[in-house]
């Protein structure tokens, strides 16, 4: 078996196929990952004897994967006969692949990654003031074209994947998708990168004088609830002497976050980090003493999976996708969807009681790893892939 796995550069989605092909290549099934790079070139970087990496150019400009396609589709068209297997993990990168499915007869493997419908619904409930161009083309001006393509890919599709039941459950609500070939494969968390990042794991106590952090990481836009956890930090700081609140990653809130920092005079609490490398976000995990994921619509967020591998308490907000791997009170604490004042409550709760944080990182750790593991995950797509192949649903 020789597999193909289409995907763009950066982001949950790439940290799947990322995460995929690893596991993939470790039971010896040759794996070329085909991604993008705003390079003039294309690069190809070999990872081991069975895992390689080509990244063709990209026109860094919305809508990038049409810029994509119009520039390397014949390239990627030529790449992929010499593959048994085309597994598009995002959709977008398939296209042309979709339109000589028939001739080239070789199986397709889609994943999607959420419903576009479900994400414009939480989108439109965002303040106004809050929309940036970006989020609004994407999730507004682009979601017909971008449900076309989905559609065309799950019709072309042997199989199609979603990672958790919570997209399974909202594309039942949609018109033209034949669920009977859909399957459920969570998303995987590698644990071997993550035990080889060494860090300085902190423990605060509870008598206040020793120093608390709350870690956020993800893109600055309202979805991803940075604006709630900014507020619930706010209102719960007071409580401890020593309390500081770590964010990480880039986004259009960037400018008003700062605002907001400094017109509460939060400069020396609030320390923002802007984009890591996985590497550094894993060992800013592993020193946090809470990690709060208070984003309102996801799939199944791969940073929330790995701050559960690293054993931290998770806070997020109780929406069906945050229900589907967080138990409230035993692996994680869930607060009232929207509400600042249930979420800053629960975050105090973990930072006051170091033995609530320990039960709820150990049971995190443990559902995650029997979940979750991509070893586990790899051997399930085999099964889907050699299926296919086989012709069998």
């Amino acid at each position: 078996m020789k597999v193909a796995l289409l995907s763009h550069e950066g982001g949950g989605v790439s940290s799947v196929c990322y995460g995929l092909a690893h596991s993939l290549s470790k039971r010896k099934v040759e794996t070329t990952i085909f991604s993008t790079t705003t390079d003039r070139k294309s690069k190809v970087e070999k990872i081991n004897n069975y895992l390689e990496i080509v990244r063709l150019p990209l026109i860094d400009y919305p809508p990038r994967f049409l810029w994509f396609h119009f520039r390397n589709s014949g390239t990627l068209l030529k790449l992929l006969e010499d593959y048994t297997l085309i597994h598009a993990v995002s959709p977008e990168m398939a296209i042309p692949y979709t339109f000589f499915r028939k001739r080239s007869k070789k199986p397709l493997i889609t994943t999607l990654h959420g419903s576009n419908k479900a994400a414009l619904k939480a989108f439109i409930q965002s303040p106004i003031k809050n929309w940036a161009l970006s989020d609004f083309a994407l999730h507004v001006l682009e979601l017909p074209l971008h449900e076309m393509i989905i559609k065309r890919c799950f019709a072309r599709s042997n199989r199609v994947v979603v990672c958790s039941f919570a997209t399974l459950n909202e594309l039942k609500m949609c018109e033209g998708f034949d669920i009977s070939k859909v399957s459920v494969i969570y998303n995987g968390v590698n644990f071997g990168e993550i035990q080889q990042e060494e860090a300085e794991i902190r423990d605060g106590n509870t008598d206040g004088e020793h120093e608390l952090s709350i870690m956020y990481a993800g893109r600055l836009f309202w979805m991803k609830g940075i604006t709630f956890a900014l507020e619930s930090y706010e209102k719960m700081k007071t409580q401890f002497k020593n309390l500081h609140l770590k964010i990480f990653g880039k986004g259009p809130l960037q400018s008003e976050i700062e605002t907001f920092i400094a017109s509460r005079g939060l400069e020396n609490d609030v320390y923002f980090g802007g984009f890591l490398p996985h590497k550094e976000l894993i060992r800013e995990i592993k020193k946090a003493d809470v990690v709060v994921f208070p984003s309102v619509y996801e799939s199944q967020p791969m940073f929330a999976l790995e701050a559960m591998a690293c054993k931290k308490p998770l806070i997020a907000f109780d929406f069906p996708y945050a229900c589907e791997f967080i138990k409230n009170g035993h692996n994680g604490l869930l607060a009232k969807a929207y509400d600042v004042n249930d979420l800053s409550n629960k975050i105090a709760l973990a930072l006051h009681d170091r033995k609530l944080r320990r039960k709820l990182g150990e049971n995190a750790y443990e559902y995650v790893k029997r979940n979750h593991d991509w070893d586990t995950q790899a051997e399930k797509y085999l099964k889907v892939y050699n299926k296919s192949m086989n012709g069998q649903n």
